[in-house]
Protein backbone atom coordinates (compact mmCIF):
# COMPACT_ATOMS: atom_id res chain seq x y z
CA UNK A 1 0.00 0.00 0.00
CA UNK A 2 2.68 2.20 1.00
CA UNK A 3 4.69 1.44 -2.33
CA UNK A 4 2.20 1.94 -4.03
CA UNK A 5 0.46 5.31 -2.49
CA UNK A 6 4.34 6.51 -3.09
CA UNK A 7 4.71 5.59 -6.76
CA UNK A 8 0.77 7.50 -7.11
CA UNK A 9 3.35 10.64 -5.25
CA UNK A 10 5.99 10.35 -7.61
CA UNK A 11 4.08 10.28 -11.21
CA UNK A 12 1.94 13.42 -9.95
CA UNK A 13 4.85 14.93 -9.02
CA UNK A 14 6.87 14.40 -11.80
CA UNK A 15 3.72 15.29 -13.79
CA UNK A 16 3.60 18.77 -11.92
CA UNK A 17 7.46 19.57 -12.61
CA UNK A 18 6.80 18.73 -16.62
CA UNK A 19 4.32 21.32 -16.29
CA UNK A 20 5.90 23.93 -14.52
CA UNK A 21 9.40 23.46 -16.92
CA UNK A 22 6.65 23.90 -19.60
CA UNK A 23 5.39 27.02 -18.95
CA UNK A 24 8.54 28.25 -18.75
CA UNK A 25 9.77 27.29 -22.05
CA UNK A 26 6.37 28.65 -23.62
CA UNK A 27 5.41 31.48 -21.68
CA UNK A 28 9.07 33.09 -21.52
CA UNK A 29 12.22 33.15 -23.55
CA UNK A 30 14.00 29.75 -23.08
CA UNK A 31 17.13 31.01 -22.70
CA UNK A 32 15.93 32.62 -19.71
CA UNK A 33 14.55 29.51 -18.25
CA UNK A 34 18.14 28.32 -18.60
CA UNK A 35 19.59 31.26 -17.00
CA UNK A 36 16.82 31.32 -13.94
CA UNK A 37 17.90 27.61 -12.79
CA UNK A 38 21.79 27.74 -13.54
CA UNK A 39 21.86 31.03 -11.61
CA UNK A 40 19.46 29.24 -8.39
CA UNK A 41 22.05 26.14 -9.06
CA UNK A 42 25.40 28.52 -8.19
CA UNK A 43 23.82 29.92 -5.74
CA UNK A 44 22.67 27.20 -3.86
CA UNK A 45 26.42 25.49 -4.59
CA UNK A 46 27.79 28.90 -2.92
CA UNK A 47 25.30 28.48 -0.05
CA UNK A 48 26.69 25.18 0.81
CA UNK A 49 30.28 26.29 0.62
CA UNK A 50 29.67 28.59 2.88
CA UNK A 51 27.73 26.77 5.63
CA UNK A 52 30.60 24.27 5.26
CA UNK A 53 33.44 26.49 5.86
CA UNK A 54 31.68 27.94 8.77
CA UNK A 55 30.87 26.71 12.32
CA UNK A 56 27.89 25.66 12.44
CA UNK A 57 26.95 22.73 13.71
CA UNK A 58 26.82 19.03 11.97
CA UNK A 59 23.28 18.23 11.56
CA UNK A 60 22.80 21.25 10.16
CA UNK A 61 25.48 20.77 7.85
CA UNK A 62 24.01 17.37 6.98
CA UNK A 63 20.57 18.60 6.38
CA UNK A 64 21.49 21.93 4.28
CA UNK A 65 23.04 19.23 1.83
CA UNK A 66 20.10 17.08 1.95
CA UNK A 67 18.05 20.21 0.99
CA UNK A 68 20.89 20.96 -1.47
CA UNK A 69 21.05 17.62 -3.37
CA UNK A 70 17.20 17.88 -3.54
CA UNK A 71 17.07 21.75 -5.17
CA UNK A 72 20.01 20.87 -7.41
CA UNK A 73 18.17 18.09 -9.00
CA UNK A 74 15.62 20.60 -9.39
CA UNK A 75 17.89 22.49 -11.19
CA UNK A 76 19.59 20.59 -13.16
CA UNK A 77 16.27 18.48 -14.38
CA UNK A 78 15.06 21.98 -15.36
CA UNK A 79 17.65 22.85 -17.57
CA UNK A 80 17.93 19.62 -18.90
CA UNK A 81 14.37 19.70 -19.82
CA UNK A 82 14.71 22.92 -21.62
CA UNK A 83 17.62 21.57 -23.69
CA UNK A 84 15.79 18.88 -24.61
CA UNK A 85 12.60 20.41 -25.34
CA UNK A 86 14.50 22.51 -27.73
CA UNK A 87 16.22 20.25 -29.46
CA UNK A 88 12.60 18.23 -29.68
CA UNK A 89 11.44 21.45 -31.73
CA UNK A 90 14.46 21.87 -33.26
CA UNK A 91 14.24 18.41 -34.99
CA UNK A 92 10.00 18.40 -35.36
CA UNK A 93 8.52 21.23 -36.11
CA UNK A 94 9.50 24.92 -35.57
CA UNK A 95 13.35 25.19 -36.62
CA UNK A 96 13.73 24.83 -40.78
CA UNK A 97 16.82 24.55 -42.74
CA UNK A 98 17.56 27.15 -45.13
CA UNK A 99 20.18 25.66 -47.46
CA UNK A 100 18.43 25.34 -50.69
CA UNK A 101 20.92 22.56 -51.05
CA UNK A 102 18.54 20.41 -48.87
CA UNK A 103 15.18 19.33 -49.10
CA UNK A 104 13.06 20.61 -46.77
CA UNK A 105 8.98 20.05 -46.01
CA UNK A 106 7.59 23.09 -43.77
CA UNK A 107 5.61 21.34 -40.94
CA UNK A 108 2.43 23.20 -40.34
CA UNK A 109 1.65 24.29 -36.25
CA UNK A 110 -2.39 23.77 -36.86
CA UNK A 111 -2.40 26.78 -39.23
CA UNK A 112 -3.87 27.55 -42.56
CA UNK A 113 -4.25 30.42 -44.73
CA UNK A 114 -7.15 32.67 -45.40
CA UNK A 115 -8.54 31.52 -48.75
CA UNK A 116 -7.17 33.75 -51.37
CA UNK A 117 -7.73 34.03 -55.36
CA UNK A 118 -4.48 35.17 -57.30
CA UNK A 119 -5.81 38.44 -57.52
CA UNK A 120 -6.75 38.68 -53.79
CA UNK A 121 -3.34 37.86 -52.91
CA UNK A 122 -1.80 39.89 -55.57
CA UNK A 123 -3.98 42.96 -54.06
CA UNK A 124 -3.00 42.06 -50.43
CA UNK A 125 0.58 41.84 -51.44
CA UNK A 126 0.58 45.42 -53.28
CA UNK A 127 -1.46 47.15 -50.38
CA UNK A 128 0.82 46.14 -47.72
CA UNK A 129 4.13 46.82 -50.40
CA UNK A 130 6.14 50.11 -49.45
CA UNK A 131 4.45 51.32 -45.64
CA UNK A 132 4.69 47.82 -44.42
CA UNK A 133 6.95 45.63 -45.96
CA UNK A 134 9.02 44.83 -49.27
CA UNK A 135 10.20 41.72 -50.21
CA UNK A 136 9.60 38.90 -53.38
CA UNK A 137 5.83 38.33 -54.08
CA UNK A 138 7.02 34.92 -54.82
CA UNK A 139 8.21 34.94 -50.92
CA UNK A 140 4.97 36.31 -49.94
CA UNK A 141 3.43 33.60 -51.79
CA UNK A 142 5.47 30.75 -49.69
CA UNK A 143 4.46 32.43 -46.89
CA UNK A 144 0.56 31.86 -48.04
CA UNK A 145 1.19 28.65 -48.69
CA UNK A 146 3.41 28.31 -45.46
CA UNK A 147 6.38 26.83 -47.37
CA UNK A 148 10.34 27.13 -46.98
CA UNK A 149 11.92 30.19 -47.94
CA UNK A 150 15.53 30.81 -47.96
CA UNK A 151 16.77 33.74 -45.56
CA UNK A 152 17.74 35.65 -48.64
CA UNK A 153 14.16 35.82 -49.71
CA UNK A 154 13.02 36.79 -46.62
CA UNK A 155 10.18 39.61 -46.88
CA UNK A 156 10.85 42.51 -44.75
CA UNK A 157 8.62 43.93 -42.34
CA UNK A 158 9.86 48.04 -42.22
CA UNK A 159 6.54 49.64 -40.45
CA UNK A 160 7.66 51.81 -38.11
CA UNK A 161 6.35 52.04 -34.18
CA UNK A 162 4.51 55.16 -33.25
CA UNK A 163 6.27 55.15 -30.05
CA UNK A 164 9.38 54.60 -31.09
CA UNK A 165 9.93 55.90 -35.05
CA UNK A 166 13.22 54.75 -34.99
CA UNK A 167 12.09 50.96 -34.22
CA UNK A 168 10.20 48.35 -36.26
CA UNK A 169 6.67 47.90 -35.46
CA UNK A 170 6.58 44.07 -34.31
CA UNK A 171 2.45 44.14 -33.23
CA UNK A 172 1.82 45.20 -36.92
CA UNK A 173 3.17 42.58 -38.31
CA UNK A 174 1.79 40.19 -35.50
CA UNK A 175 -1.71 41.32 -36.53
CA UNK A 176 -1.06 40.98 -40.15
CA UNK A 177 -0.28 37.50 -39.77
CA UNK A 178 -3.35 37.05 -37.20
CA UNK A 179 -5.38 37.94 -40.55
CA UNK A 180 -3.45 36.19 -42.88
CA UNK A 181 -3.11 33.19 -41.02
CA UNK A 182 -6.13 31.15 -39.29
CA UNK A 183 -5.01 30.16 -36.14
CA UNK A 184 -1.96 32.20 -35.78
CA UNK A 185 -3.31 33.67 -32.41
CA UNK A 186 -3.75 30.56 -30.98
CA UNK A 187 0.64 30.00 -31.41
CA UNK A 188 2.23 30.02 -28.17
CA UNK A 189 4.93 32.71 -27.99
CA UNK A 190 7.68 30.57 -29.37
CA UNK A 191 6.12 29.01 -32.39
CA UNK A 192 5.08 32.73 -33.23
CA UNK A 193 8.24 33.90 -32.64
CA UNK A 194 10.25 31.10 -34.77
CA UNK A 195 7.33 31.59 -37.45
CA UNK A 196 7.81 35.34 -38.10
CA UNK A 197 12.09 34.61 -37.71
CA UNK A 198 11.45 32.23 -40.80
CA UNK A 199 9.53 34.63 -43.32
CA UNK A 200 10.74 38.13 -42.00
CA UNK A 201 13.87 40.07 -41.23
CA UNK A 202 13.12 43.35 -39.00
CA UNK A 203 15.61 46.27 -39.50
CA UNK A 204 15.18 49.55 -38.22
CA UNK A 205 15.75 52.63 -39.61
CA UNK A 206 19.97 51.99 -38.59
CA UNK A 207 19.89 48.75 -40.51
CA UNK A 208 20.35 47.08 -37.62
CA UNK A 209 18.54 43.39 -37.67
CA UNK A 210 15.80 43.23 -34.59
CA UNK A 211 14.08 40.44 -33.28
CA UNK A 212 10.20 39.64 -31.79
CA UNK A 213 10.38 38.97 -28.43
CA UNK A 214 7.95 37.17 -26.11
CA UNK A 215 6.80 41.27 -25.23
CA UNK A 216 6.46 41.98 -27.98
CA UNK A 217 3.83 39.18 -28.49
CA UNK A 218 2.23 39.90 -24.70
CA UNK A 219 1.56 43.51 -25.87
CA UNK A 220 0.02 42.74 -29.20
CA UNK A 221 -2.67 40.63 -27.38
CA UNK A 222 -3.27 43.42 -24.91
CA UNK A 223 -2.77 46.08 -27.77
CA UNK A 224 -6.41 48.05 -29.02
CA UNK A 225 -4.53 50.91 -30.91
CA UNK A 226 -6.07 52.56 -33.96
CA UNK A 227 -3.02 51.50 -35.89
CA UNK A 228 -3.60 47.68 -35.15
CA UNK A 229 -6.98 48.23 -36.66
CA UNK A 230 -6.12 50.11 -39.63
CA UNK A 231 -4.44 46.41 -40.40
CA UNK A 232 -7.62 44.93 -40.02
CA UNK A 233 -9.92 47.90 -42.25
CA UNK A 234 -6.75 47.44 -45.32
CA UNK A 235 -7.88 43.36 -45.32
CA UNK A 236 -11.79 44.39 -45.37
CA UNK A 237 -11.17 46.63 -48.19
CA UNK A 238 -9.83 44.06 -50.50
CA UNK A 239 -11.79 41.11 -49.03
Amino acid sequence: MFLERFAVFTLRLRAKLLDFYDYLLRETDSQLGQIFFTSCFILLTGLLFYIWITPYSLWFKFSFTVIYLLSALFCISGIYFIIKRKRIRSNTLEVYTLNDNEPVRFQQFNLNSIPLTEIQANAVFKAFSGKYLTGDYKSFESLILMEPVPARDRLEWKDLSPKRPKQVNRQTLLEFLSHLIIGFENLDNHQMILFVKHYFTLKNTAGTEQHLSSKNISDWRNNKASYLKEISSIFKAIL
